[in-house]
């Protein structure tokens, strides 16, 4: 009788222990291993997130590169880098100071692409073509309330989908010149036209008309006029927007975009400081004297950048597009922004 005691006391034992869960220390441990993991394991996702970002991006500059030429084959020039004239001239930086008159604001190169990106239904709003006595100077086109109600819709072939800023536009002008009517904002771009190899941005809204490089103002260069070589000569590069502050304090999203005012130098490098727009700065705005103002100051001071790791994008004149790091020779980059430098340079 002792006997069978034993063995159904042992079978009783052996029972409860096999019903027996997981310690607090054993459970804190596998924690700590799926936390571990998780952590090895987010940043390979982000990485592969953002591979597939790049090439979208990438994929987005060969589509411009590819409306350049096809706009290029139609009408035998590259289109204007931009249609901006103020009422001393079309030359206005070294005088734009002293002429307190807002300018008269046209459109940008991005505009002109817009039937070459599946974009006709915004181009044929656009009034491009004004009588002369519509226009400001009796010649160039400019915004009128039409033109701006057609800006409604974003393109996302100008958007790199790395970029931070999601709501796919940009504050414009801080109130002074579109109408007065907030709601009227930019669609956003993150791609600007390569204006000149050095610093050509002495006002925020008025860019050379005489750039070195290939998009200007009122500039008509064909690829016979790039005489560096078309695959030797960049036209468009990678820009970003960020947060900044607008005349009456309010953060807004400032950046290029692809209606207007769109043009860049390469005096800032890649990822240069100032290159992203954000934060709070009392320089000077020559047309509200307030100071506070983001927008003239990003657009004295930025230059071509983006958010991916390490440097941007560039379309070169024949359509081809390459990433060029950050760490680039400035002299290399200078010389691949004039079109008719007679630079030579190598770069891998």
């Amino acid at each position: 009788m002792s006997r069978i005691n034993r063995k159904t006391a042992k079978k009783h034992v052996h029972g409860l222990r096999s019903l027996h869960g997981f310690t607090l220390v054993e459970l804190l441990v596998v924690i700590a291993i799926i936390g571990v993991l998780v952590a090895l394991l987010l940043p390979a996702v982000q990485a592969a997130r953002e591979a597939a970002r790049r090439s979208t991006c990438t994929n987005n500059f060969k589509q411009v590169g590819i409306a350049l030429h096809n706009y290029h084959s139609a009408h035998t020039v590259f289109p204007s880098g931009e249609i901006h004239v103020n009422g001393l001239g079309r030359i206005s930086c070294s005088n734009l100071r002293s002429n307190r008159t807002p300018p008269f604001i046209g459109f940008g190169w991005g505009a002109y692409l817009l039937p070459y990106l599946e974009a006709n239904v915004i181009y044929e709003q656009l009034e491009l073509k004004l009588s002369r006595s519509e226009s400001p100077d009796g010649k160039d086109p400019i915004f009128t309330a039409t033109s701006w109600n057609a800006y409604e819709g974003r393109v996302d072939a100008f958007i790199c989908p790395s970029a931070i800023n999601d709501t796919g536009w940009v504050d414009c002008c801080t109130g002074f010149n579109h109408f007065g009517i907030e709601a009227f904002d930019w669609p956003l771009s993150n791609m600007a036209g390569v204006i000149d190899s050095k610093k050509t941005h002495c006002s925020a809204v008025s860019p050379l008309a005489d750039g070195n490089g290939t998009l200007f103002n009122h500039s008509r260069i064909n690829v016979g006029k790039i005489t560096d070589g078309s695959s030797n000569t960049v036209i468009i590069g990678e820009v970003t927007s960020g947060l900044g502050v607008d005349q009456s304090g309010t953060e807004v999203w400032i950046g290029h975009t692809y209606a207007s005012r769109n043009l860049e130098d390469m005096s800032q490098g890649i990822n240069g400081p100032g290159s992203v727009p954000g934060g709070r700065d009392d320089t000077i705005d020559p047309f509200d004297g307030d100071g506070g103002n983001r927008h003239f100051e990003y657009h004295l001071e930025n230059g071509f950048s983006s958010f991916h790791i390490g440097g941007a994008h560039f379309v070169f004149a024949d359509g081809s597009v390459r990433f060029f790091n950050e760490d680039i020779d400035f002299i290399v980059l200078e010389a691949m922004a004039t079109r008719a430098g007679e630079e030579v340079y190598s770069y891998e």
